[in-house]
């Protein structure tokens, strides 16, 4: 009996604990965790109307055909993007069989580097590429038609012999640690005598990869200390380490015809080995480099392609490569700025705020290199002497070799016209090639203000640029720069020349000029102009008309200037006395007052909402979103005449709609913004799907958004094309992508959290890959083709990280502070995101997880509204960057400053009082936003009636009722034996 007992005891109690387990599992993951799971493990399934008229269209009839055409056009991208550096004597192209039909035998070559069988083909987090779907070099090589060393291949992959594989990057989004990596690199004492042996048997080259890898949520290391390979631990990993610099002696000491070096690196590392033979890595015999940066899934073919001469090289640098990074300007104050002795986590970490020397985590960036970031800052310098230029650039901005060679001639020139503010001047150049290879040359126009010591200005800055199509041997073509004088203003915020205006100006003086250019520093034709005598002064933008002022400066409370903190700023009238230094004890001592201003989340919205009407809600519904689309007589609203409807953000009938809207719709519509904007029933809107990020349609929670969706090539290397029209069609092939869809449900993908346009402000940035340049106007103008390009096909982009998110150390705890001045913010590191919005029509944005001074982006009243909104007149949706953790990111502040969706997981809706005018007026914009954003994108190609349980729904459903079934008939043997067996003891007790 009692063995009986104690089985029905422990089925009482594994039911009740499985009963339990399942119950809270159940309403966990369909409440609190609800939007999460979707996010993971796909949402409801859509069932769509029939017969819907779908506005944007593709050529693609599936996801097959779309991912082959969008392979095939990332050959295209990295063709174009991978640039040559350098080429003695014209050692490239080594012509094959393929690219060569005279040629009847494989060239044989020897491929060097760990790395090369552990390519980076992305970097990692949002823009990242695991390199699952990649071409690889060999057979990369192979298809270009060469032979390559397979001895040597398989002593890399074996690692017994070569060593370990590098170190993956970071995705450390919150501790702020140095990240510490080694390169990975094979030792000399490694190589057998059988691998040594097969150099003789392909030795018509010698191909040298070099890797370095970048990643969200981490800065490349500037010390390796703790790594391994070193040559010294204060090196950084933007050096060559021991080995890889015994890697290049060993090689070059062999009988290989030719040297070649591939840079698989994102960043503009240190190259003078490949020019300065005092470099301690520098060997003659190193004929050929090519940066290809990252290549995505098929971009090696194009570099192959390039190295067989089928097609010549066209890409240029993005950013200046230099002899000693730590030379440069941003050196001091980036990343943790290598201050040690964090006493309470023992850590490098040192640019956190004290209160009386105890440490608070709150950190901050000191952006004192003012104006002078990339090759502001060296062309400036080196205009003043032009030895020290020669011994601190190797490659300018802008440099790239080709195959062939160019001729220019000027055939329009603005060349002594007085400039008018209000107009833009045409420069037109003819371009012949003069060389043997079929090519592509772009044409590069730089603009000369003279420094009158006041206001500081860079001795150029890029004002247009221009990429030819690809011209035969003797053909010409000719190419028009479009020179807008808006783009060569200074912006003086603190009077700085005593004239009283604060603003956009160009002074009146002499020594204006026009440089056209093969980079920032070889300059072809020089081209003088003039400035009105009484200068210029853009009093209002002059696009949108609205008055620009100072936003971050003469605050009334100085702690939210945003350069409170710089202790001092660089000038080209004193390099040395004005040189950036890191942050001392001193100034990272600051009072409670001022740690409570980092912890304040109050709203700046300066709105009196009293003053205003409580929004209305929960009208009769009479109309649906899609309406908008038509007009009374049922027509199309289609002002551009191609087909495509386009609905007005001051449609008069925006209030009508929005009135119909239910509170809760609103509040859920605004705190579930995790790669989606949700349902409105009211207005018969479908869930919109959203993904990151520049590489193409990915989501790191979502595995199956990678399915049959392109990695392309990283922003860096599209950057690196120079090409407006090529990034056109890099964004309509994202949005064909985009169109086709998600495999799964059948909605097209409407929102793409892309492209990224922060600034390359220190090499060292750990996610450069996903940003085009140093230069804002390049990133600016290739930007705003790509946005035009996705939108076209109904994709609207989300720009990002608005703004000032130029490292990722430190990023998100607590919001790292940058300090900068707003000269330096609007000319450099607003100004892509401007560009972006006046000549790219971008309708969404994305905010950063920093703060400018004091106050989170993303919660900053001044830049999502006043500067974004207002000045630059843009339309459309702001989003938050991923908000999971960081308690500082708030809801409601976000709402006040001009914030539409909050991309979390984990999303509150507690904060809104429906009560509220505020609440309810701010949140109402938002949903303005919102909609108009989705009545103008693919996501009105489809009509959902309905929708079908997730698939994990109905799963979870399946084990609960399973579950039940084995409890219970588990339950009803073990009552019963318990019953019988009682049974029995009675009846025996009876007898």
């Amino acid at each position: 009996m009692k063995r009986k007992k104690t089985g029905l005891i422990i089925w009482v109690s594994v039911s009740a604990f499985l009963v339990a387990l399942l119950i809270v599992v159940n309403v966990l993951t369909t409440t609190v965790f609800y939007s999460f799971v979707n996010l993971v493990l796909n949402g409801p399934r859509p069932i769509f109307a029939e017969g819907v008229e779908e506005y944007y269209t593709t050529e693609y009839e599936d996801k097959d055909e779309v991912y082959a055409a969008a392979r095939n056009f990332n050959v295209k991208l990295a063709e174009e993007g991978m640039v040559l550096l350098k080429n003695r004597k014209s050692a490239l192209p080594i012509k094959t069989p393929v690219s060569d039909s005279r040629l009847k035998v494989k060239p044989r070559v020897s491929v060097f580097g760990k790395n090369s069988v552990d390519i980076a083909y992305g970097g990692s987090g949002s823009g990242g590429n695991d390199g699952e779907s990649a071409v690889d070099l060999y057979k990369a090589l192979e298809s270009a038609g060469y032979e390559y060393n397979k001895v040597l291949k398989r002593f890399y992959e074996n690692t017994g012999l070569s060593g370990a594989k590098r170190e993956t990057s970071g995705n450390d989004l919150d501790s702020g640690d140095t990240v510490i990596l080694s390169t990975a690199e094979t030792p000399q004492s490694s190589y057998t005598d059988e691998v040594k042996n097969s150099y003789k048997v392909y030795n018509d080259a010698a191909i040298i990869v070099i890797t370095r890898v970048g990643g969200e949520g981490m800065d490349l290391p500037r010390t390796m200390k703790g790594s391994t390979g070193y040559i010294n631990e204060d090196d950084h990993f933007l050096q060559l380490d021991k080995n890889e610099t015994e890697l290049i002696q060993a090689v070059c000491e062999q009988r290989f015809k030719k040297v070649i070096v591939l840079l698989n690196v994102s960043a503009a590392m240190e190259v003078g080995f490949l020019k300065d033979p005092d470099h301690y890595a520098y060997n003659k015999k190193i004929d050929a480099a090519i940066w290809m940066g990252y290549p995505g899934d098929t971009g090696l073919i194009g570099l192959c392609n390039i190295l067989n001469g089928t097609v010549s090289p066209s890409g240029h640098t993005v950013d200046t490569f230099v002899y000693d990074l730590k030379r440069d300007p941003t050196w001091n104050n980036f990343g943790d700025n290598l201050i040690t002795g964090n006493p309470t986590k023992g850590i490098v970490g040192g640019d956190e705020y004290c209160i009386d020397g105890d440490p608070e985590l709150y950190y901050f960036v000191d952006y004192e290199e003012g104006v002078y970031v990339g090759y502001r800052y060296y062309e400036t310098r080196g205009a003043q002497d032009e030895e020290w230029y020669k011994q601190a650039v190797v490659y300018p901005f802008g440099h790239g070799l080709s195959y062939t060679s160019f001729d220019w001639e000027i055939v329009k020139s603005i060349e002594g016209i007085t400039v008018d503010q209000n107009k833009e001047y045409k420069i037109k150049v003819k371009v012949t090639n003069k060389g043997k290879y079929a090519g592509k040359d772009v044409v590069q126009l730089y603009a000369h203000a003279p420094y009158l010591g006041g206001i500081e200005k860079p001795e150029e800055v890029l004002v247009a640029f221009a990429k030819t199509d690809m011209l035969k041997p003797g053909k010409s073509q000719t190419v028009e720069l479009s020179f807008n004088p808006y783009y060569l203003a200074s912006y003086d915020y603190k009077d700085k020349n005593d004239n009283g205006f604060y603003g956009y100006e160009l002074e009146a003086g002499d020594g204006y000029c026009l440089y056209l250019s093969h980079d920032a520093h070889d300059k072809e034709f020089t081209i003088p102009f003039f400035v009105p005598d009484e200068g210029i002064q853009y009093v209002a933008d002059p696009v949108t008309g609205k008055e620009v002022v100072n936003r971050y400066t003469d605050m009334q409370d100085e702690a939210f200037n945003s350069d409170t903190q710089l202790s001092t700023v660089l000038s080209r009238s004193d390099w040395q006395s004005t040189w950036p230094t890191a942050p001392d004890d001193e100034e990272r001592n600051v009072t409670a007052e001022f740690i409570s201003l980092l912890a304040d989340v109050s709203h700046n919205n300066p709105t009196d909402f009293d003053e205003l009407d409580m929004p209305w809600t929960d009208e009769p519904a009479d109309m649906d979103l899609r309406d908008l689309l038509f007009d009374e007589i049922g027509d199309i609203i289609d002002d551009n005449g191609d087909g495509v409807p386009f609905v007005d953000y001051y449609d008069d009938r925006w209030d009508v709609l929005l009135d119909q809207m239910k509170a809760s719709e609103i509040t859920k519509v605004f705190s579930n913004g995790a790669f989606k904007i949700e349902r409105i029933p009211s207005l018969n809107t479908a869930q919109v799907n959203c993904a990151d990020g520049p590489v193409g349609w990915t989501c790191f929670l979502n595995k199956s958004v990678f399915y049959k969706t392109c990695k392309y090539v990283s922003q860096v290397t599209a950057g690196a094309t120079w090409n407006e029209d090529l990034l056109y069609e890099f964004g309509q092939m994202v949005g064909d992508e985009g169109l086709v869809g998600d495999a799964k449900t059948g909605m097209p993908y409407s929102g793409w959290y892309a492209p990224g346009v922060n600034i390359h402000r220190s090499a060292f940035g750990g996610r450069n890959f996903e940003y085009f340049s140093e230069d804002p106007l390049l990133s600016g103008k290739l930007a705003s083709a790509q946005i035009r390009g996705v939108q076209s096909k109904g994709v609207f982009a989300f720009v990002k990280h608005f703004a000032l998110n130029e490292q990722e150390t430190h990023r998100s705890i607590s919001g790292d502070c940058s300090w900068v001045t707003e000269q330096a913010m609007r000319e450099i590191f607003l100004r892509p995101f401007e560009i972006a919005v006046k000549e790219g029509g971008t309708r969404a944005m994305m905010s950063s997880f920093n703060r400018i001074g004091t106050r989170w982006t993303g919660g900053d009243y001044r830049l999502l509204t006043e500067i974004l909104r207002v000045e630059w007149g843009f339309n459309g949706i702001v989003i938050s960057d991923f908000n999971t953790i960081p308690e500082y990111m708030d809801a409601k502040q976000m709402a006040y400053a001009g914030g539409d969706l909050n991309l979390a997981t984990l999303p509150d809706e507690s904060w809104y009082d429906t009560s509220s005018i505020g609440d309810m007026t701010v949140l109402r914009k938002s949903m303005h936003n919102i909609c108009y954003t989705i009545v103008n994108s693919n996501a009105m190609n489809k009509v959902v009636t309905g929708y079908k349980l997730p698939v994990w729904v109905a799963a979870m459903i399946a084990v609960d009722a399973v579950a039940a079934v084995g409890l219970g008939l588990w339950g009803y043997f073990a009552i019963r034996r318990f019953l019988n067996n009682k049974g029995g003891k009675e009846a025996a007790s009876v007898e």
